[in-house]
C-alpha cells in the first residue's frame, strides 16, 4: 500500500525542470549591484 508521489522518472524518460527565473533575476541583482559599486569606486578614483 506504499506508494511514493514522487517517484524517480524510469530510464529513458527525462524530468521536465521549470526555468531558473527567480535565480536569473536575483542573478541580475546582484551583477547590477556589483557593477554599480565597481564604477562608484573607478569614478571617485578617476576624479583624484
Amino acid at each position: 500500500m506504499s506508494t511514493e508521489p514522487t517517484a524517480a522518472p524510469k530510464a529513458g524518460e527525462t524530468e521536465e525542470l521549470p526555468p531558473p527565473t527567480g535565480t536569473l533575476f536575483l542573478l541580475m541583482i546582484y551583477i547590477m549591484i556589483m557593477a554599480g559599486m565597481w564604477l562608484s569606486i573607478y569614478f571617485e578614483f578617476i576624479g583624484r
